[in-house]
């Protein structure tokens, strides 16, 4: 299993909305560098340690909707044979920053590797498929071209009025269709204005008959979008619809005298993931209610709070990380925003 990349590596990954992308992160295997293999202690700061880089990422921490991502990617797989009510869809909702993307692609990611386990190798199968919502500049939207962009097809454009010059639905679903197409990932769904909501949710179920593949729709409100989107208009705030599109919610992690335990479960697979020399398991866990005040619980920014932390720790030779350090980071501010779901 080969070592982490350095931060010179001049090689640049391709985005998970590629099929290249996607499967480069699916086969990703982050391993923890082994501290006895890098120079002593009193060695000066390597600026090529591969330490460095892997702070830069490190494994997933498994939080409770990681956790659920599991078992929701194994119903869609259980409900992908055709039925005659159609196939399966489900919302990832929640408030920004909490790290639904990652739990978008957990879903993806259990799909893809169940699929893998069930049938013999083939280049030619494509099970999942991952989008952006795309933006749409003076209201031409065009959903086609993120599928297409995603399986490689080539497809131009106007570059005056912005109209396509191709459309590429056919050539999507046909290529759904041979592949074995049956899921389909989509991210930034709150992206969609007004305007384009019934669009884009009409193409959605276009493909969604026509191809015989499920939806996961991700992005703050979505639970709602998809719920009002053939009205033709945005809903009101999160928590104001009823029914509809099996949801599963993303939030920030709850910390409090009574209620510590799982942001203590959190943070210590943080702490049991650092290669820093001077670092004691638990001492991590010791910061916790700091970790917590300077994050709110949201996982985006308490990830980036620990592995920039890590990261000079190394540059600096402390090799441990403090309350100091941890202030010494750039991150926003992030207060409670509960999703009433």
């Amino acid at each position: 299993m080969t070592a982490p990349a350095p931060p010179h590596a001049s090689h640049s990954p391709r985005p998970a909305t590629t099929r290249p992308g996607w499967q480069a992160w699916l086969d990703r295997v982050i391993t923890p560098p082994d501290l006895d293999t890098h120079p002593p202690t009193n060695s000066p700061p390597d600026p090529g340690d591969v330490r460095i880089r892997y702070h830069a990422t490190m494994r997933t921490v498994q939080t409770p909707a990681l956790k659920k991502a599991v078992v929701v990617g194994r119903r869609l797989w259980l409900a992908s044979s055709p039925r005659s009510e159609g196939p399966l869809h489900v919302a990832i909702d929640g408030p920004g920053e909490t790290g639904m993307t990652t739990v978008l692609r957990q879903i993806g990611r259990v799909f893809e590797g169940i699929i893998r386990e069930q049938l013999p190798p083939s280049p030619e199968r494509i099970p999942v498929a991952h989008i952006n919502t795309p933006l749409a500049p003076n209201s031409k939207l065009d959903m086609s071209i993120p599928f297409a962009e995603f399986f490689g097809h080539r497809h131009t454009k106007d570059p005056e009025s912005g109209q396509r010059s191709i459309d590429m639905t056919q050539p999507v679903c046909h290529v759904m269709k041979a592949s074995g197409t049956r899921l389909v990932l989509v991210d930034g769904i709150d992206r969609l204005d007004n305007s384009e909501l019934k669009t884009a949710f009409d193409y959605f179920a276009y493909l969604a008959a026509e191809c015989n593949v499920s939806f996961v729709y991700c992005g703050p409100g979505s639970r709602d979008l998809v719920n009002e989107a053939r009205r033709g208009k945005r809903p009101g705030p999160p928590g104001g619809g009823s029914g509809g599109i099996p949801t599963l919610a993303v939030l920030p992690i709850p910390y409090s005298t009574d209620d510590h335990e799982l942001f203590h479960q959190v943070v210590k697979a943080f702490d049991q993931d650092l290669r820093l020399r001077h670092h004691t398991p638990g001492d991590l866990l010791k910061l916790a209610a700091h970790l917590h005040r300077r994050t709110g619980g949201y996982l985006k920014p308490l990830s980036y709070l620990i592995c920039q932390a890590a990261q000079e720790a190394i540059e600096t030779g402390t090799e441990t990380i403090t309350k100091e350090l941890l202030d010494d980071q750039l991150i926003g501010r992030f207060d409670d925003d509960p999703l009433l779901l």
